[in-house]
């Protein structure tokens, strides 16, 4: 413990940590992606590494799907589902880019990716497949 609400987790990645996200349902869990090409779940409380699991390159975002689905993405262009409970991963899909951002929609029951592909992609989280592709605009065209 290095202050009174600070935390240093044991088994901390070997490089920089590109996102935190608490699991929804408790912040006794915690899954942290990394430039070390990790995604990790930690139990805060006990601070312990519960598993880990691997891409192909620096993971830049992670997400929480429910609290035993993970998902990933990050410079290896595949987005990720990792069951927790089994430990097995599923490749939901690819982007032509980095995968930048992965975030759950609860509204609509989906995950959303953005890449550098100049794309945001929605998943739809019980097939695991596409559930459509938005092509945005590039950067610095405001008027």
């Amino acid at each position: 413990m290095t202050g009174s609400n600070e935390f240093k987790l044991n088994q901390g990645p070997d490089d920089s940590i590109s996102a935190v996200k608490f699991s929804p349902t408790t912040s006794q869990f915690l899954l942290v992606s990394s430039w070390d090409s990790t995604v990790r779940l930690y139990d805060v409380g006990g601070n312990s590494m519960r598993m880990k699991y691997q891409h192909l390159a620096p993971v830049l975002d992670c997400a929480f799907y429910d609290p035993t689905h993970a998902w990933s993405g990050g410079l290896d262009n595949q987005l990720k589902m990792h069951d927790l409970n089994t430990d097995q991963d599923t490749i939901v899909g690819t982007h032509d880019a980095p995968i930048r951002c992965v975030e759950y929609c609860p509204e609509v029951n989906v995950m959303v990716t953005g890449s550098w592909d100049m794309s945001v992609r929605l998943w739809d989280p019980r097939t695991p497949c596409n559930a459509g592709t938005f092509t945005q605009p590039e950067k610095g065209h405001l008027i």
